[in-house]
């Protein structure tokens, strides 16, 4: 009697499928300590050499509940940490690629990340963009309060602000414990409460310096009500340093400022405008935020006459292309 055919995955009539409660979430099981003394050296992996482990505990990433958008996050969050540092740090020839997952035990909420398909892979695994850049992470995991600061500026704007949402997905987990474990590096652990205090330090306000500064653009209104203005600066105009590579400013006016700008029918017009600057010191913060500009007053203008480029054209060059004969070198009676 011949057997019957072997089912084929998918090929379940839907009423012998098991029903699934709308409301349900996929568990994962708790790790266990032994697993974050997982090797994490090079590897012979068909997927690339290993860049990491990481271990979730919690409510979050427990035995009998879990969370699959929490776990999707702390996963987008130390690749995208991984890659903005590996960037940040790159020397030319390297090709820093978002690093990929192999290994996902999701009964057990353990991660093991290796280096991207898009990057190349070197022999020694110091000179691998993707391994360099998780050491960084541990060393930012390790760090606290000045010696965070000083190493987040240390990894680029991109790299802190990843870093940062990461310290959030770890912090918005509640009572997680989150262990990293870098190749050459011990494993590090960072509690929900800790990650939100770094979150704190990386996000708080620096050092406030203001500069003046005259500018030429076309002025006009971006919102009355909110009092903003957009300030487009002329091409062949002069340049402050401080707008140096800026195109539009775009800031805030005070009520007087706006009425005698009005008044003086400066609205759409070309101008020159004084502008206050407030921004944050750099060295006294992890990622600057946006500085400020205040438009303080503005008076009418004109827009400078494009400038010449190439060459003063040789004198009599004029009358040489309509063939009239001139004297170009003083020679002739």
């Amino acid at each position: 009697m011949d057997n019957p055919p072997s089912p084929v995955p998918g090929d379940d009539p839907i009423d012998e499928q098991e029903e699934v409660e709308p409301d349900a979430r996929p568990a994962f099981g708790e790790a266990d300590d032994s697993e974050v003394e997982a090797d994490v050296h090079m590897e012979a992996d068909d997927q690339g050499p290993k860049v990491g482990t990481v271990v979730a505990k919690g409510k979050l990433f427990g035995e009998r509940q879990a969370d699959a958008f929490a776990l999707s996050s702390l996963i987008r969050s130390y690749a995208a940490t991984v890659y903005e540092v590996a960037k940040h740090q790159m020397r030319p020839g390297d090709r820093p690629a978002l690093p990929g997952v192999s290994r996902l035990r999701l009964a057990s909420a353990h991660i093991d990340f290796v280096v991207g398909v898009n990057e190349a892979i070197s022999i020694d695994e110091d000179s691998q963009p993707a391994i360099k850049a998780a050491r960084v992470v541990s060393d930012l995991m390790k760090a606290r309060d000045d010696e965070l600061l000083e190493l987040a500026r240390e990894i680029g704007e991109d790299g802190a602000k990843a870093y940062r949402k990461l310290l959030k997905a770890i912090g918005d987990a509640d009572d997680a414990k989150v262990t990293w474990e870098a190749p050459g590096r011990s494993p590090v652990t960072v509690s929900s409460i800790e990650a939100a205090k770094a979150h704190r330090t990386l996000g708080r306000e620096g050092e406030i310096e203001t500069d003046d500064f005259i500018v030429v653009g076309h002025l006009s209104m971006a919102d009355d009500h909110l009092n903003r203005f957009v300030l487009r600066l002329f091409s062949d105009g002069p340049r402050p340093p401080q707008v140096k590579s800026k195109q539009i400013i775009r800031g805030r006016f005070e009520d007087q400022v706006g009425d005698l700008v009005k008044e003086h029918g400066l609205w759409g017009a070309d101008v020159e405008a004084q502008i206050h600057l407030e921004r944050e010191r750099a060295e006294t913060v992890a990622t600057p935020r946006e500085p400020k500009f205040i438009l303080m007053s503005a008076k009418a203008t004109t827009k400078p006459p494009p400038s010449q480029k190439g060459r003063a054209p040789m004198p009599g060059s004029a009358a040489l292309d309509e063939g009239i004969d001139v004297d170009v070198f003083g020679d002739s009676e």
